[in-house]
């Protein structure tokens, strides 16, 4: 067998190493200059007026929903008890800071072709304690997101996005993460731009800004706007230890913040890759097995003339999700069997349907009376890597396990 084909695949090169290199040189090592660098990049780069970063995706949506619930000139948007909808196609870690700080989850089914949240499904579990909701991106594809935004206006909703899987992808032009009161997204190994661990939220609300600085780091006024005010208004506080809020300490580090520049002058070129692995993957499947549908292919442009315009581009490609047919001649663990057999490995399409994990039945939450579509994607659903560098011989051995399909 030739080089395995992972889920992943690592995007670093000689830039990045250096860069990592020059920050320990350096001797400043703990968030400073570097990450402030990358954050005006990142915020440059996605349309959003303010980008903060932090140590992880996970860790962005917690201080999101946490900054929906504690402010520190004015009083929360939400609290305890109150109810969000939440897709149940679903990571965890958009759910759980939703239960881990007394918010009530509710689950409802997606969109087949989007998998995103499903608006009919989302009106059905409206409530008198309805208060948000949050939107999930999934694996590249971006949505009809005015359409959501509207949703959420009409009925009285903050919206947030978790973009975490779909850096790069665009609705009507506009950003995945811009159209909502923020948007959370992941720099992890294997997303589309890597800091090894890392995420960024994004927000054009300057004094929210300013709140996430404080959740970022234990609550004090360091990094602030306004630290000055803070100052002024508390004079027998050392104002280099003066918190205004109850945070947490999920700062990143500089390398993350250097490399995260590296990759972001990278990223255009990945993910021009990834759609071009994606279409000749359609390619193969199309040929080997039919039966095989890969979700959001309809997203793909002409091979011969790829999008380069980069607000043209509505799907991202984090992963490639299939969805097996129902009279399909292999089952979809069949098929998951006999890739993995030729050294390509396969997931669910991220949890596939949470509401079904044994966690939930710990929390206080709520689910829409059909959750079909996310059900059928747990069923019959499956993933696998989109590599925009690719390990010698792992192109052939994906090529070899799609053909399997087809014998």
């Amino acid at each position: 067998m030739d080089h395995p084909y992972s889920l992943a695949s690592d995007t670093f090169g000689a830039e990045e190493i250096e860069a990592a290199k020059a920050v320990l040189d350096s001797g400043r090592l703990t968030m400073g200059e570097r990450v402030l660098a990358f954050e005006a990049e990142f915020a440059a780069w996605t349309g959003a007026r303010h980008a903060l970063m932090v140590n992880s995706g996970s860790s962005a949506n917690l201080l999101m929903v946490d900054a929906m619930m504690r402010r520190s000139r004015t009083a929360g948007t939400w609290q305890r008890g109150d109810e969000v909808l939440v897709p149940a196609l679903a990571w965890p870690t958009t759910v759980w800071p939703l239960v881990q700080l007394g918010l009530v989850p509710v689950f409802v089914d997606v969109n087949p072709v989007t998998l995103a949240i499903d608006l009919d499904s989302a009106a059905s579990m409206l409530g008198p304690r309805t208060r948000g909701m949050f939107l999930i991106e999934v694996l590249g594809r971006a949505p009809d997101l005015g359409a959501y935004a509207r949703f959420c206006a009409d009925h009285g909703l903050v919206l947030l996005e978790d973009a975490c899987e779909s850096l790069g992808s665009h609705s009507d032009g506009k950003h995945v993460g811009t159209f909502g009161k923020m948007g959370s997204f992941s720099s992890y190994f294997s997303h589309h731009l890597s800091t090894i661990e890392g995420g960024v939220i994004i927000t054009d609300d300057a004094d929210l800004h300013d709140d996430l600085i404080s959740l970022r780091a234990h609550g004090w006024t360091r990094g602030r706007s306004d630290a000055a005010s803070w100052r002024t208004e508390f004079p027998h506080l050392d104002d280099r230890f003066l918190f205004v809020l109850p945070g947490y300490n999920v700062r990143p580090m500089e390398i993350q913040g250097a490399i995260g520049s590296v990759q972001l002058r990278k990223l255009d070129d990945m993910l021009a890759k990834r759609e071009q692995l994606t279409q000749k993957v359609l390619s193969w499947t199309s040929e080997s097995a039919p039966w095989l549908s890969l979700i959001g292919a309809e997203c793909l442009g002409d091979a011969r003339s790829p999008a380069t315009e980069r607000r043209a581009r509505t799907h991202s490609w984090m992963t490639l999700p299939f969805r097996v047919a129902a009279d399909a001649p292999l089952t979809v663990d069949e098929v998951k069997a006999r890739l993995e057999q030729h050294g390509v490995a396969t997931r669910p399409i991220i949890a596939g349907n949470l509401a079904r994990h044994p966690a939930v039945r710990n929390t206080e939450h709520k689910s829409a009376r059909s959750l079909q579509v996310s059900d059928d994607l747990l069923a019959h659903g499956f993933m696998i890597g989109c590599h925009p560098v690719l390990a010698p011989g792992a192109l052939e051995t994906l090529q070899r396990g799609l053909a399997s399909l087809g014998t």
